[in-house]
């Protein structure tokens, strides 16, 4: 049933902590990106740093499988 995990070279537990280290960020993000959106000279760089760091986080994890 749950086989993905398995194709990016992670347990269930490692994918599942992965991906909410992931929904943290993006609501950090958003969060930040709203309040940018009213205050423009607050969190100036912050979308770009969370996606440098999500891209990192992703190309450093698990393994990449041409079947994903």
């Amino acid at each position: 049933m749950f086989t993905h995990p398995a194709k990016v070279c992670m347990t269930y537990f490692q994918h599942c902590k992965f991906s909410l280290k992931l929904c943290l960020l993006f609501l950090k993000g958003a969060f930040f990106a709203f309040i940018h959106s009213f205050i423009p000279d607050l969190f100036i760089t912050s979308s770009t740093n969370i996606n440098f760091t999500i891209k990192k986080l992703i190309s450093e994890s698990g393994c990449r499988n041409s079947e994903i």
